[in-house]
C-alpha cells in the first residue's frame, strides 16, 4: 500500500467518526437538560454501566477483520426499556470509553469510533422506542413489540453498518461484503438474545439488584451460544485446511496450488458483486476441487514428469467425480459447494467433463474456478514446462472464450487489478480490456445458496 492511500483511509475513518461524534452531540442536545435525574435513580443507572462494562469486556473475536463482538446491547436495551434520554447515550458512552482503553487498550481512534457509533446507535434506538410510544420507567413494566422491534432494528443497523463502513475502508471489500460478514449468520442470534433485555427490565423493576443478578446466567448462556458458533466455524475451517494439506502432500511440486485458485476466484468473484455467502462457497469449493486426487490411481499420475497418455487423462479427468464424492460426506458442503466442484471442468461449450454442461447450466462458481484454475496452472512451474507471462496467460484465455472459458469471465480477468496483484504484475491488457471498466452480467439461472444436504 502506498502512504497516499495509507493517509486516505486513515482520513476517511476520521472523517466517519467526526461524523458520528456530531451525530450523538445532536442527539444529546435533543434531551430535555432541564429535567434532573431523580437522586434513587443514580444507584441504578451506575449498575447498569457496570454491567455494560463487564458485558462488553467479556468479548468474543470474530473471524472477520478482527471485529469483536459482545452481549453488551443487552443490558443496554435494558436500560433503554427503564431510564430516561439521554440516560442509555451515557451508559454506552462509559462502557466503551473503560472497556476500550483499559481492557482492550485500543488506539485512541479506536476508543473515538466506538464510542460515538454505540452513542448514535442506542441514542436514536432510544428515540424511536419512545416515539412510537414504548414506556420508559424504573418503577412498572409495560411491554409493547413495535416499540422495542424499532429499538432493535435502529441499534443494530447503525451499530453494524458504521462497523462494516470502517472495515469496508480499511479492507477493501465493499461495503456489501463487509455488511454481509459483519451479521451473517448471527443476526438471528442478535435477534433472539435482543429479547433478554426484556426479561432484564422485568426482573429489575420487580426485583432490583436481585433481579439483575439472576439475569446473569441467561447472559453467560447467551455469550456461549456466540462461541459455540465461531468455534463450529472455525472448526470446519481446520478441516478444510486438513483436506487441502492431505492433497498437496501427494503433489509437493504443486503445493500452494489450491490456495492459490482460492484467491484468484475469491477476486474474479468480488468484482461480479456476489454475495457474501456465495464467495464463501466459491472460495471453499476452489480448495477442495482438487481434494479427489488423494486417492490412490492419482499417484503416479501427478508424480509423472512427461505428458499424459490420452488413457491417462482419462484416468485423471475422474478426479473431479472423486472430488465431489469426498466432499459430500461433509454435510455443510452439499448443494452448491459440491456441485460446484463436481463441474469445474465443464467447458463453456459443453465440450467438458463430467457432464458435457454447457454455459449457464454449469455453475456460476466452476467456470470461475475453470478461469481460475487455469491462471495458475499456467503461471508455474509445471513438470514439462516453465511458468508463462501474465500476458500470454490472458491471451491464451482470450483465444479460448466462449469454448472452454466463459468470455464475460475473462473479460473481467483482463481488465482486473486485483488479478495482478495477487501475480505481482502491472499494466492493463489492451486487446481485450475495454477503455471502461465495467461489470459484465453473468447469466446464471442457479441459485448460489447452498441446499440441504
Amino acid at each position: 500500500m502506498r502512504l497516499g492511500e495509507a493517509q486516505a483511509k486513515q482520513y476517511r475513518i476520521y472523517f466517519l467518526a467526526g461524523c458520528l461524534s456530531a451525530a450523538a452531540l445532536l442527539i444529546l442536545a435533543s434531551a430535555p437538560w432541564t429535567e434532573p435525574l431523580p437522586a434513587h435513580l443514580w444507584n441504578d443507572v451506575a449498575v447498569f454501566a457496570l454491567t455494560a462494562i463487564l458485558s462488553d469486556a467479556w468479548h468474543l473475536r470474530g473471524a472477520f477483520a478482527n471485529v469483536s463482538g459482545s452481549v453488551i446491547f443487552v443490558p443496554l436495551f435494558a436500560s433503554v426499556l427503564l431510564f430516561p434520554h439521554p440516560i442509555p447515550m451515557l451508559i454506552a458512552a462509559a462502557a466503551m470509553v473503560v472497556v476500550e482503553t483499559i481492557v482492550r487498550r485500543k488506539p485512541l481512534i479506536r476508543v473515538w469510533f466506538n464510542t460515538a457509533q454505540f452513542m448514535v446507535a442506542i441514542g436514536l434506538g432510544s428515540l424511536a422506542y419512545v416515539y412510537l410510544g414504548g414506556q420508559v420507567s424504573t418503577r412498572e413494566f409495560s411491554f409493547k413489540i413495535v416499540p422495542f422491534a424499532a429499538l432493535v432494528g435502529t441499534f443494530f443497523v447503525i451499530n453494524q453498518g458504521s462497523v462494516a463502513a470502517v472495515v469496508a475502508i480499511t479492507s477493501g471489500v465493499s461495503l456489501r461484503e463487509s455488511w454481509q460478514r459483519i451479521g451473517g449468520g448471527a443476526r438471528i442470534y442478535d435477534v433472539l438474545a435482543s429479547s433478554l433485555a426484556v426479561l432484564v427490565a422485568v426482573l429489575y423493576v420487580k426485583f432490583q439488584f436481585v433481579g439483575l443478578a439472576v439475569v446473569a446466567l441467561p447472559l453467560f448462556f447467551v455469550r456461549q451460544m456466540y462461541q459455540m458458533n465461531l468455534q463450529l466455524q472455525e472448526e470446519l475451517q481446520e478441516k478444510l485446511e486438513l483436506m487441502v494439506k492431505a492433497i498437496e502432500a501427494r503433489d509437493p511440486y504443486t503445493s500452494g496450488h489450491s490456495r492459490r485458485v482460492a484467491e484468484y476466484a475469491s477476486a474474479i468473484a468480488r468484482e461480479l458483486g456476489l454475495s457474501a455467502r456465495d464467495l464463501d462457497g466459491i472460495k471453499t469449493a476452489a480448495l477442495l476441487h482438487d481434494v479427489g486426487k488423494i486417492y490412490e490411481e492419482f499417484a503416479p499420475l501427478l508424480r509423472k514428469e512427461t505428458r499424459l497418455t490420452p488413457e491417462e487423462r482419462m484416468v485423471m479427468q475422474t478426479h473431479v467425480v472423486r472430488s465431489a464424492e469426498l466432499v459430500s460426506t461433509v454435510s455443510k458442503l452439499k448443494g452448491i459447494v459440491l456441485e460446484t466442484i463436481r463441474h469445474h471442468h465443464e467447458n463453456f461449450d459443453g465440450s467438458g467433463y463430467p457432464d458435457g454442461l454447457a454455459g449457464a447450466a454449469i455453475p456460476i462458481g466452476a467456470r470461475i474456478i475453470m478461469v481460475s484454475d487455469t491462471i495458475d496452472a499456467m503461471t508455474t512451474d509445471r513438470p514439462y514446462r516453465k511458468a508463462l507471462g501474465f500476458e500470454v496467460v490472458l491471451k491464451e484465455l482470450s483465444a479460448h472464450a466462449g469454448r472452454q472459458f466463459d468470455p464475460d469471465l475473462v473479460d473481467i480477468v483482463a481488465q482486473s487489478h486485483n488479478i495482478r496483484r495477487l501475480l505481482g504484475v502491472g499494466g492493463v491488457y489492451s486487446e481485450s480490456a475495454p477503455s471502461q471498466p465495467t461489470r459484465p452480467r453473468i447469466a446464471d439461472p442457479r441459485p448460489l445458496a447452498p441446499t440441504p444436504g
